[in-house]
This record gives C-alpha cells, structure tokens and sequence, in this order.
C-alpha cells in the first residue's frame, strides 16, 4: 500500500462534508420539494448534488427576502457578509436585528452575523476573518449548520407526487457506489459526485476522472460540459468514455456509450473497477 496523504486528507474532507450535507435529499428532507417547479425533471432534482441543493436553499429565502443578488458560491459571494445578514433575517428575525444590515463595516458585519447564528446554537465553524475572506469550505459548513438547525420549510407538504416519485426512483447505495463515490471525489475532479450511478450519465465526470489518470487521454474538443440538453451530447461524452477505455486496454465486455446514458450500474461498477485498477499501477 502506498502511502499518500493528500488522498487521506482529501477523503477525511469528503466524510465531514457527507457528515454535514446528510440531510440535503428529497428522503431526509422532504420538504426540498418547495423549492422547485411541478414541472421540474425528477431525474435533475434526484442528481443534484448537496452542494446545489444548499445554494438553491439559501437562494430560495434570499429572494424572499428582498436580496437582489444571486448567491453561486460559499466564496466570493458570501464574502461582505450580506447575504447571510438576510438570510438569518428570513429564518430568525427575532434575532436578526436591522444594525447587521444597515453596518457598513464587512467585518462588523460578519461578527454579528456569527452572534446571531450562535442563538440558534449554530457551531463556531469559522471566525469573522474566514467570512470576508471567502474561505468556501468553512462557509458551506457554516450554511449547512443554519440549514440544520432552522430551515425555514414548511411541513405542509403540497407536492406529494413528486416526494412519491423520488422514493420509487430511489437509488440503492451499495457498497461499490459508496466506495466509488468516495473515491472519486478524494482525485480533486471539477465535479462533486453525490450519486454515482446518476451523476455519471452524461459521461462528462468520467471523463474528468479518466483524464485524472491518465493525463491527455481525453478529447475535451469533442466532451460536452453540464448541463447538457441534448441526449446525443450524453452519448458522444459516454462513446468517448469507452472509446479511451478500449485504448487503456480496459476488458469492457458487452460495454457501450448507452449503456452508461441509461445508468446500468452492473456495467457502470465494471468500469469503475478497471479504471482504478488503472490508476493504481
């Protein structure tokens, strides 16, 4: 076994975050359902990653609000401390006095919104500094502890059918995805990998990956970025996906790009397991 701390740290960073993101799902949650649109495709809502889910929360009481912008990241959008001032005015406002807003101060402004989110027993993630200087993991930690702790959702759940069908489309977390899932999201890839078998479908995290093993191996002229609209882009991303497998000399018995589209997890495990083996040698 070779030793290799910057991936035992960055799995060690992968199992705070799961720790913290647990409830951000349709099954945990429920009440998620609020923030989307009847019309919304179930399969983009069940993908999302706890990430999306936590900005589309926030973005969500933002907007009600009365906050202008649009919050995109727990870095530079979060740094003046605004945003969370209305947050914690839309969730609290018993203990969300107008100074925080009216301060012009960023790092007044940041103490008192860490005072504010202390009465609603919120954990001292992160100091005032680590608000203003846009330090994206203590900041999602620190969103995610409001989010716990006061939603702000109601429980009078009107979309039933959606909640109902997310439960029938449910994935099984098998042994494999999660240790997939883990491992993926340890090589530092672009993308945040939250549900193996549906992230993968579109083929352009695959193509991250392979292109973490073995450098230059992908054609990114020809890969399509999420989101992607179109199936036949999720189909060029999941050929060529294959296609560079064949040349690494992966055994891909009975594997093609649609396979990989329509999420089939025996052969999507297969893969896997060849390209770890992979970077391992």
């Amino acid at each position: 076994f070779l030793w290799q701390p910057h991936l035992v740290l960055g799995l060690i960073s992968q199992i705070i975050k799961i720790q913290l993101l647990a409830d951000l799902n349709l099954k945990k949650t429920p009440q998620l359902v609020e923030l989307f649109d009847d019309s919304k495709d179930i399969d983009e809502v069940l993908s999302l990653s706890p990430e999306k889910m936590l900005l589309r929360w926030m973005n969500h009481h933002l907007k009600k609000a009365g906050y202008k912008k649009t919050v995109n990241n727990f870095s530079s959008d979060v740094k003046d401390g605004e945003a969370y001032a209305y947050l914690l005015k839309a969730l609290a406002p018993e203990t969300s006095p107008e100074t925080t807003l009216e301060t012009k101060d960023p790092d007044e402004r940041a103490k008192m919104v860490l005072e504010q989110a202390e009465k609603l027993d919120c954990k001292r993630y992160l100091t005032p500094k680590d608000i203003t200087e846009g330090s994206a993991n203590l900041n999602l930690a620190f969103v995610a502890q409001i989010f716990q702790h006061r939603n702000g959702l109601t429980s009078d759940i009107k979309q039933v059918t959606l909640t109902q069908s997310a439960s029938r489309d449910d994935v099984l977390v098998s042994r494999e995805e999660r240790a997939f899932r883990m491992w993926i999201n340890s090589l530092g890839v672009g993308s945040y990998v939250n549900n193996v078998f549906e992230d993968v479908r579109n083929g352009w995290v695959l193509l991250e990956v392979l292109d973490k093993v073995s450098p230059g191996s992908v054609n990114w002229k020809l890969a399509s970025k999420p989101p992607i609209k179109l199936p036949f882009r999720k189909l060029e991303n999941c050929n060529q996906v294959v296609k560079i497998g064949k040349e690494l000399k992966f055994s891909l018995v009975n594997l093609a790009g649609n396979d990989i589209v329509q999420g089939n997890k025996k052969l999507i495990v297969g893969e896997f397991d060849h390209i770890e083996l992979y970077s391992e040698c």
